[in-house]
């Protein structure tokens, strides 16, 4: 469903723009200055994760600066596909599109524009080919929050987020299985109400960004929770594959990465605590940090070019249990491929 095709379109945006955060209170020169220094430091955090990941994406997959408002418009895209695929076996379209009234609109249009001041960086994994956004405001505006570098703040950023374009880019068949699992928990269990769609998108913006999404609210049946910590796990690996990978090419290229780190590391749990107050999310900051100590585990034991066979084929990606217990995945990789 292209975005023109989405109901009450305007409504949605002028909704967005109600709760989207001002600022942050820069000169145009600033401002200006700060796309063009993302533009060359997604350019260099590229060459750098490249070496280091021995992945590699095509040219297709860029990588693009957007502010907050351009990032709710690419969310509306993502937000046509699922509704599309939440309708495709719904007889009554009034009935099973949750964007039909205005309620559900209105709704829509709040939650994004609230969740367009939290993103740092997002892969559009719904699109073909792909692109990575990052989103310019949010990232001058968490460097000043937190007292740092600007420049080497947003290298930093972009080394973590051009690993997702990396990722979905290099790996061929990721895109397909990741919209394959949103298929699946559509399919499980079809929820009524207005909120689905935008419980589903949920899962799409928390694969690849900086705030703390969780896919808890979409389990409603053992069907769900399956492929739940299908989903969990993959979001797991990726993004601890992206913090391992960003602390590599870090400490040579930014100068200030460990204080960056430990100031960021403070972020990620206030802004727990505060999501989990306003929206259940309680997950994200996990993942990160069992992620890494999985792939960084695996690395130490196995090379990065041999643990680079997770990204061979879906079935050789871990679960949560091996996740949380690597050398059962080396084990089993290592016992499949001998």
């Amino acid at each position: 469903m292209p975005v023109t095709a989405i109901p009450h379109l305007e409504l949605i945006r002028r909704a967005s723009r109600r709760t989207m955060p001002k600022g942050p209170v820069v000169s145009a020169v600033h401002a200006a200055a700060s796309v063009a220094s993302l533009r060359e430091l997604a350019q260099v955090a590229t060459r750098e994760i490249t070496a280091v990941s021995l992945l590699e994406a095509p040219a297709t997959h860029e990588t693009v600066i957007v502010d907050r408002a351009g990032w709710v418009t690419s969310n509306l895209h993502a937000l046509g596909v699922i509704t599309e695929i939440a309708m495709e076996d719904t007889e009554d379209e009034k009935d099973g599109n949750p964007l039909g009234d205005r309620a559900g609109a209105i709704q829509t249009g709040l939650a994004l524009g609230w969740a367009s001041g939290k993103v740092l960086g997002q892969y559009e994994a719904l699109v073909n080919p792909g692109r990575l956004l990052l989103v310019a405001p949010n990232i001058v505006q968490v460097a000043q929050s937190l007292d740092v570098d600007e420049r080497d703040f947003q290298l930093w950023v972009c080394l973590h987020e051009e690993t997702h374009r990396l990722q979905f880019g290099a790996v061929p068949w990721m895109q397909e299985h990741f919209i394959g699992l949103i298929k699946e928990m559509v399919g499980a269990e079809k929820l009524p109400g207005i909120s689905y769609p935008w419980r589903i998108i949920r899962v799409i913006n928390s694969l690849i960004r900086a705030d703390d999404s969780s896919v808890i609210e979409l389990v409603q049946s053992d069907d769900q929770v399956r492929i739940y910590r299908k989903i969990v796990a993959l979001l797991t690996l990726l993004e601890g594959h992206a913090d391992f990978v960003m602390d590599q090419g870090g400490p040579d290229l930014v100068p200030s990465v460990a204080e960056i780190r430990q100031k960021f590391e403070v972020h990620r749990d206030s802004n727990k605590k505060l999501a989990s107050r306003l929206l259940g999310m309680d997950e994200k900051l996990m993942q990160y940090r069992k992620g890494e100590v999985f792939v960084r585990s695996c690395v130490a034991e196995m090379g990065i070019a041999d643990f680079n066979v997770v990204w061979a084929a879906p079935q050789n990606l871990p679960d949560m249990s091996e996740i949380e217990n690597p050398a059962a995945w080396r084990t089993r990789i290592l016992t499949h491929h001998a």
